[in-house]
C-alpha cells in the first residue's frame, strides 16, 4: 500500500526490498503481484485519504449600516467573504464559491482561533507527532 502512495514502478519497489534484506526469492513474486494489482491499490490509497477542499482565492466586501428608524448614528460593521476552493472529487478540479457573512467580532474570534492553531504547530509535540506521521506515510 505504502509503494502504491508513493507511486513506486516496480524496479524501486524491488531495489528497496532488497535494500531492506528480503530475500531475492520473495522480492520476485512480491514485485509481480504489487505491478498485477497496482491501480486497485492507487484507487485504495486515493478513497482512503482525506480529500479537503484546496484554497484558490478569497474576495471581501466591507458593509457599514449606518443607522435605522430606530437607531439613529449607530454603524454596525459587518465583513462578506466570498471563497474560491477547488473539489477535490471532481476529476478537472472545478471550483467551488462559498459565502460568508460575520460581524467583525466573529471575524475576530476566527483569526486569534488560526492563529492559535498556527502557533501550536510550533510545539515540541506538534513537531514530533509530524515527524512520526511522515515515518509512517
Amino acid at each position: 500500500v505504502n509503494s502504491a502512495k508513493r507511486n513506486l514502478v516496480p524496479e524501486d519497489l524491488a531495489s528497496s526490498l532488497t535494500a531492506s534484506g528480503v530475500e531475492s526469492s520473495i522480492v520476485t513474486p512480491l514485485v509481480t503481484a504489487y505491478t498485477e494489482n497496482k491501480e486497485i491499490l492507487t484507487d485504495i490509497v486515493r478513497r482512503s485519504t482525506v480529500q479537503v477542499p484546496e484554497y484558490r482565492s478569497m474576495e471581501w466586501r466591507l458593509e457599514c449600516q449606518l443607522g435605522s428608524r430606530s437607531l439613529h448614528n449607530t454603524v454596525i460593521p459587518n465583513v462578506l467573504t466570498k471563497w474560491k476552493v477547488s473539489d477535490p472529487q471532481s476529476k478537472n478540479l472545478k471550483t467551488k464559491e462559498t459565502y460568508l457573512d460575520c460581524d467583525v467580532g466573529t471575524l475576530q474570534h476566527i483569526t486569534e482561533s488560526l492563529r492559535a492553531a498556527q502557533l501550536e504547530l510550533d510545539t515540541f509535540h506538534a513537531r514530533k507527532m509530524c515527524r512520526n506521521l511522515s515515518r509512517i506515510g
